[in-house]
């Protein structure tokens, strides 16, 4: 699969199969990224998923103060991601 992150359902059947991670090991990145990602939520006050819909339903607090968190917290991520690597 080229787009492991891609929606199921959106991916053309040229694209490949959709695949569950199937990996039980327990390291530190990813209990480190749970942690980011509960203290993310936590701070926040909303959880990613339902932060987006009331985004795009055009929720002023979510589009002020929401979504430039998430944007800074998924470069910073990416960004430590890197430096992990």
């Amino acid at each position: 699969n080229d787009h492991p992150l891609s929606c199921p359902l959106a991916l053309k059947k040229s694209s490949g199969k959709f695949q569950v991670p199937t990996s039980q090991v327990i390291d530190f990145k990813l209990v480190f990224g749970e942690a980011l990602f509960g203290l993310g939520w936590g701070i926040g006050g909303i959880c990613p998923g339902p932060a987006m819909f009331l985004a795009a339903a055009g929720f002023p607090h979510l589009l002020f103060r929401w979504w430039p968190g998430y944007i800074a917290g998924t470069y910073l991520g990416e960004k430590i991601k890197g430096l992990m690597a």
